[in-house]
């Protein structure tokens, strides 16, 4: 009797330290995912990205005298250089129309898929790439954004750029470059909610005003 009850004993201990290895082998693929996807934190940092402008315009670049080691150091005190996470790496890496499901967000499922990709050997003088995150509700699509985008104006020597992060909040950053440095377009955040749709819990948007020749921003 003894032995059967110690049997039966060393049947479960196998099968809960089997079922804890899973577990903990679902935690790492998670935290590996979302570490892989997430994007940068910077992104959710309003503070940091009211700082772009003032940072990353160069102040007369073709001032005669400028030698390029002066412009080169003025370029390193752009604040976008706090941004570590290596968005082409990670969106080349996706085929097109594959879909990434990440963990849910308050409940809803999220998944990433890109929609448009560069053509390496194109001859367009302009490219994008872009990514959507959609929610899906009862394997039904409730919402989609646009959370990553990268337009290259080749004859206009200008990038347009938008990156996110991601936690219980989507981040979104979008800035334009062009030799003279970088400026804001909008930074926004959102939620999802309940019923899978993106809402806009904060803004903060920009546009160029010609006649004082400077960004506006509110």
């Amino acid at each position: 009797m003894k032995r059967r009850l110690f049997i039966i004993f060393c049947y479960f201990i196998t099968i809960y330290a089997d079922a804890k290895v899973d577990n903990d082998l679902d935690k790492k693929i998670t935290i590996n995912k979302i570490r892989t996807y997430q994007g940068d934190n910077f992104v959710s940092k309003k503070n940091y990205v009211k700082k772009i402008d003032s940072t990353c315009v160069l102040v007369k670049p073709y001032e005669s005298g400028r030698t390029q080691k002066e412009i080169d150091k003025e370029r390193e005190k752009c604040i976008l250089s706090k941004i570590t996470f290596d968005y082409s790496e990670i969106i080349n890496q996706m085929a097109l129309n594959e879909k990434v499901y990440l963990p849910p967000i308050n409940g809803i499922n999220v998944y990433l898929e890109k929609v448009k990709e560069i053509d390496p050997s194109s001859l367009e003088t302009v490219t994008t790439a872009e990514v959507k995150l959609f929610t899906e509700i009862n394997d039904q699509i409730s919402d989609s954004l646009t959370i990553y985008y990268i337009k290259n104006d080749y004859d206009a020597f200008y990038v347009e750029s938008q990156y996110y992060y991601i936690d219980n909040f989507i981040y979104i950053l979008k800035y334009g470059s062009d030799e003279d440095g970088s400026l804001v377009r909008f930074w926004k955040k959102y939620s999802i909610s309940s019923n899978g749709k993106f809402k806009l819990e904060d803004l903060f948007e920009c546009h160029f005003d010609n006649n004082f020749d400077k960004n506006i921003c509110k």
